[in-house]
Order: C-alpha cells, then sequence, then structure tokens
C-alpha cells in the first residue's frame, strides 16, 4: 500500500464550508423558530386581550346586580340574593324564573322597566324598539312558555318604541 492510498480513504473534511452549511441551516431554523414564537407570543397576546374584555364585561353586569362592591365571590352573592328574595316570595312567582321566561325570546330591543309581583300574580312593564310585527312576534313566543302565562294588558306605539304592560301568572 502506497502513501497515496493510504490519504485517498482517509475523508477530509473541509472546514469552511461546513461551518458555512453549519450556520446557514442554523439561521434558517432560528428565523423560523422565531417566526413561530413570535405568532404564539401574538395568538397568546390576543386571547389575553379577549380574556381581559370578557372579564371587565362580567364585572359590569356583577355590578350592575350587585351594587359597586361585588365582594370576592360574586357569584355566590348572587345566590345569596336569590335565596332571600326565594324567601321573602315563598308563595309565589320566581322573580329570577320569570326573568329567565322573559328573556328566553327576547332580542336586544327589548327592555324591562319594572316588574311588580304580588304572590301569584305580577306585572311586566317594558318597552320594545321596533315595529308592530316585531313585538307581536315576542309576544306570541312568550305565550308558548310552560311555566307562566302571559296576558298583554296595555301597549302604546310612542315613538320608535312599543310600551307595554304584560299580566303574568302561574300555569
Amino acid at each position: 500500500m502506497t502513501k497515496s492510498e493510504s490519504n485517498s480513504k482517509i475523508p477530509v473534511f473541509r472546514s469552511g464550508k461546513t461551518s458555512r452549511r453549519f450556520l446557514r441551516n442554523f439561521v434558517w431554523v432560528f428565523v423560523i423558530g422565531s417566526l413561530f414564537l413570535g405568532g404564539q407570543g401574538l395568538r397568546y397576546l390576543f386571547h389575553y386581550n379577549q380574556l381581559e374584555e370578557i372579564r371587565s364585561e362580567i364585572n359590569a353586569q356583577y355590578m350592575s346586580a350587585l351594587g359597586q362592591d361585588i365582594g370576592t365571590s360574586p357569584f355566590g352573592r348572587l345566590q345569596f340574593e336569590h335565596g332571600k328574595l326565594l324567601a321573602t316570595n315563598s308563595i309565589g312567582l320566581d322573580p329570577l324564573k320569570l326573568l329567565a321566561a322573559l328573556s328566553r325570546p327576547a332580542d336586544e330591543n327589548l327592555r324591562l322597566e319594572g316588574i311588580t309581583l304580588s304572590g301569584k300574580t305580577g306585572r311586566v312593564r317594558g318597552s320594545f324598539a321596533g315595529d308592530e310585527q316585531g313585538f307581536t312576534t315576542y309576544f306570541d313566543k312568550l305565550t308558548d312558555d310552560d311555566h307562566y302565562l302571559f296576558s298583554l294588558y296595555k301597549s302604546d306605539p310612542v315613538g320608535d318604541r312599543i310600551v307595554f304592560s304584560l299580566n303574568v301568572e302561574l300555569q
């Protein structure tokens, strides 16, 4: 075996070419990884902002029902307040169930202005923004309720709204 044959079997590495290829691949992996992480960061930021908006809306709803001091557990406080209402109105209509029945077929055009409950009957006052046909559709959906019997006491068109009063009783 000659000296030239023994040298030809040993691989020769060209360190400059290998280093450049390694650096080029590293740069591409770094760019792609950076784009991926940047996209995930933007996604996280979007979801975080959306969560904060939802939390502020929920707190606003709690404040509208409980006042400015909602406490550390507003849902528990709502349950407590509901229990107090049930205790005071143990015979008769449940105000929250009545509100749920009124709001099930409603859309953004409905505004309730007052509910007066006395035993097993009550009166609901409110207004409906829209035409007479929209109010008729809402009232027809109300009459399909299984627990309450709604009857129209009066309705008057006032401007672009319909002001109404409903009688309600248990079925």
